[in-house]
């Protein structure tokens, strides 16, 4: 029921955007000034976003490889303390070593996926600024008032569900000559190549 609250209210603000759009003296010539931009396909397209996309998966997995290590050294010492007889002086020697190596894991884990986290969060948002900055500056030098997010779906067989329920709810379903995405993304690259990378 809240979800469907929650889209009648965004059809709501975009109908009454558009009204207020046509409401104004415009020209059929100069069209409304609205416009869509699909950050999904920059995001995909985008190159130097995804090699530092790349960059931070490779570490993800170096990350993953250090893990299964430890718990095989984890595991190794498990089962040596199942097979030390109780009481002795080994068994407690192992009992120390593994809840050590636990904790040694455990330690690493959270603070190598709190990393991840962060580098992962620094370089979304860099490249969101990045992204808005353009956005921002495109719409202006255009004449645009308002630019409409536009999510990447489909309405194609063969989808997971939730792909298939993001396609269905989606806010526009049909536009023509409104999606400045191609622009935004040739724009990105100018500046990116004038050294706008983010971090």
């Amino acid at each position: 029921m809240m979800n469907r609250i929650a889209e009648l209210a965004s059809w709501s603000a975009i109908l009454l955007v558009i009204a207020l759009s046509v409401g104004r003296s415009t020209s059929a010539a100069d069209g409304l000034p609205i416009a869509l931009l699909n950050p999904d396909r920059i995001f995909k397209t985008h190159k130097p976003f995804q090699e530092k996309l790349t960059q931070l998966q490779a570490e993800a997995k170096e990350v993953e490889q250090a893990v299964q290590a430890r718990q095989a050294e984890l595991e190794t010492a498990t089962n040596q303390l199942r097979r030390t007889p109780q009481g002795t002086p080994e068994f407690s020697k192992l009992q120390i070593q593994v809840f050590k190596l636990q904790n040694d894991l455990q330690q690493y884990l959270n603070s190598e996926r709190q990393k991840l986290q962060t580098k992962e969060a620094t370089l979304l948002l860099g490249f969101h600024r990045q992204l808005d900055a353009i956005v921002s500056k495109y719409a202006k030098a255009h004449g645009i008032r308002l630019v409409v997010r536009q999510q990447e779906t489909s309405l194609e067989e063969n989808q997971q569900l939730a792909e298939i329920a993001k396609a269905i709810n989606r806010a526009i379903l049909f536009e023509e000559g409104l999606d400045i995405t191609d622009a935004i993304l040739k724009e990105l690259e100018a500046s990116t190549s004038a050294g706008g990378t983010p971090r």
